[in-house]
């Protein structure tokens, strides 16, 4: 039990300070000295409508004036909305929700982002008939920080050595279309202990019963509830703490039939597979391999080819509107947003220097005269030569290190106090810090929030409503990973690439970005891990088939998120998984490299 218990212990997601800043501290902190009982892998049922379940309503009075209904946890409260100059936002008193938008000119919508907590969301509440009959407008939308609707969910309960002398409580869904999870405080007094959740706002407090449960009262934006966590029995404690309870596919649907995917008005085109010269067999074969566990936690396979959608598959629970963490993958849209803002006028180019778009910083730790020379194209290439390499969990700006801490919420303040190991532009090491800077440029040059900015100038073209990024605890955009996408719009993404910078004929960036992105600024260390060719937060990579080598540009995130781009190939694909703690992060390229590329190009090779 211990061993299987440590495992889970040592994968654990990073944290996420940036909760603890918005929640504040739970209150006083007990001793560490808890019953030895309590060590052990426990399972309870979280009651998710309790303060999960959120709904807004929003009304236009007729002297012009706003007000906002928010309901959660059988609770509700009305509260005025305000201007900021630019759009009406209203905020909760009773729980960590805010949020800022406008109604659209027609009157059929108010859209905006939902801020919970360390992420904001993009939401859009329709017009709704009146309640009160005055024919006052309307607009009302239910909402869940949790992504997902379900009223019970299973939450399990890890408590063990924390690998720092006391002990550790760590959470996990057995779902993994929901967050990962970061518990924290765990303290106990005689039978009694407490602990937290930072990323969902939850804090526990109660007891080790006589019945040998754990007996908590849980507490979420001033709603309580009982919950009781039971031990699990030693052969019911998965592998991996996030392992998935349903299988990838329901009996009776393991069988791939060739069919385009459904059309919707998201602006995809679509086609079967034979119509844009793609094999179905070997789609056939690898749904099978999912379906039956030999490619593991694959959450959603998306082919496009001749810019029409060909394939889209999804398992474990996805379907085609559950938003999706695209981990260290959303860097890539960052170097697109650089772009953009490059395109605006707001960044003077990749050859700009970093400094010069933070003067509210008066002096830097470690200075080094080397850091007036880093420029936008060292953060995007992440050449910078600062102290931030996430191979290493002592390097002063590893993201584990920023992320975890709480001393210091200026992350970007944080990286750029770093000491300097190399020249910038010597060598390419990998850092979420770099892009994480960009963001920070992103922030102070935008003139808007970076969700706004963003929306603005690449979802909005791309006909894109669903997303949500997480903040830093300053509320800045975190620009190094945390961007939670469609599958359907990721595969957008990359087809803009592939059509050099336009979507449905409309430009949206400029093709001379997209060539100086996809240009090789040299192979990212530490080689043993990475060694591939680096550009503007893409990778580079080719895969052997049948005597062709097939050259790529690939988003790539933790746990295998990828977009990959085949120009030569016409071809465009997306793969969500959730393998973070089975070693099979890189099993996306074993997908393409055995069903995708061959099924592309035996049927080019038939004609």
């Amino acid at each position: 039990m211990n061993s299987t218990i440590g495992r889970v212990r040592s994968t654990v997601l990073l944290a996420v300070a940036a909760t603890v800043a918005a929640l504040g501290s739970p209150g006083p902190v007990l001793s560490q000295d808890c019953p030895a009982d309590v060590v052990g892998a426990w399972t309870g049922t979280l009651p998710a409508h309790h303060g999960f379940l959120i709904g807004f309503t929003v009304r236009r009075a007729a002297d012009g004036t706003f007000e906002a209904e928010i309901q959660s946890g059988g609770e509700s409260e009305t509260v005025p909305a305000w201007s900021d100059g630019v759009r009406l936002r209203f905020q909760s008193s009773r729980q960590p929700v805010a949020f800022a938008g406008s109604p659209s000119s027609d009157g059929s919508r108010f859209a905006g982002f939902v801020q919970y907590a360390s992420h904001v969301t993009r939401l859009v509440l329709p017009a709704v008939d009146s309640s009160d009959g005055a024919g006052a407008p309307t607009w009302a939308a239910s909402w869940t920080p949790l992504g997902i609707p379900d009223e019970e969910l299973r939450l399990d309960l890890y408590i063990d050595d924390d690998g720092e002398g006391g002990l550790g409580g760590y959470f996990f869904f057995r779902d993994q279309r929901m967050t990962g999870l970061w518990g924290y405080g765990l303290a106990c007094e005689e039978d009694g202990l407490e602990l937290g959740e930072k990323n969902l706002g939850l804090w526990f407090e109660g007891r080790l019963a006589a019945a040998g449960t754990l007996e908590l009262v849980g507490t979420t934006a001033g709603v309580s509830f009982p919950m009781v966590f039971e031990r699990m029995r030693e052969e019911d404690v998965p592998d991996s703490g996030d392992a998935p309870e349903a299988p990838a596919r329901a009996p009776g649907t393991e069988r791939y039939m060739e069919r385009a995917p459904d059309p919707t008005t998201d602006g995809w085109s679509t086609a079967s597979p034979s119509d844009v010269g793609i094999d179905p067999g070997p789609i056939g074969d690898m749904v099978r391999a999912v379906a039956e566990g030999d490619l593991a936690y694959t959450h959603g396979v998306l082919v496009a080819r001749h810019g029409q959608l060909a394939v889209e598959e999804y398992f474990y629970g996805f379907d085609r509107e559950t938003l999706h963490d695209m981990r260290s993958a959303s860097k890539t849209i960052t170097s697109t947003l650089v772009g953009l803002a490059v395109q605006e006028g707001r960044i003077a180019g990749s050859a700009a220097k970093a400094l010069e778009y933070f003067p509210h910083y008066r002096r830097y730790a470690n200075w080094d005269s080397r850091k007036a020379d880093i420029t936008v194209r060292h953060l995007l290439t992440m050449s910078s030569g600062l102290d931030a390499n996430d191979s290493d969990y002592q390097s002063t700006a590893a993201e584990s290190r920023y992320q975890s801490q709480t001393v210091r919420p200026d992350w970007i303040k944080l990286a750029l106090d770093a000491p300097m190991l190399e020249d910038p532009g010597t060598q390419p090491l990998y850092g979420g810090a770099n892009p994480m800077i960009l963001g920070g440029i992103l922030a102070n040059v935008a003139e808007e929030p970076v969700e706004w900015f963003a929306h603005r100038t690449l979802f909005e073209p791309l006909g894109i409503e669903s997303y949500k990024f997480f903040l830093d605890p300053t509320g800045v955009v975190y620009m190094g990973g945390g961007l939670w996408m469609r599958p359907r719009d990721m595969a957008k993404y990359g087809q803009l690439y592939l059509d050099g910078g336009s979507w449905q004929d409309q430009r949206v960036l400029g093709a001379e970005w997209i060539e100086e992105s996809w240009q090789k600024y040299g192979a990212l260390r530490p080689l043993e891990r990475n060694g591939h060719q680096y550009g503007y937060l893409w990778w580079h990579h080719f895969y052997e088939v049948d005597g062709r080598t097939i050259a790529t540009l690939e988003a790539r995130g933790n746990g295998g998120q990828y977009i990959f781009v085949a120009p030569s190939l016409d071809l465009v694909v997306v793969i969500t998984s959730g393998n973070f703690r089975n070693g099979r992060t890189r099993e996306p390229e074993d997908i393409l490299l055995r069903f995708i590329l061959p099924a592309v190009i035996s049927e080019q090779a038939s004609h």
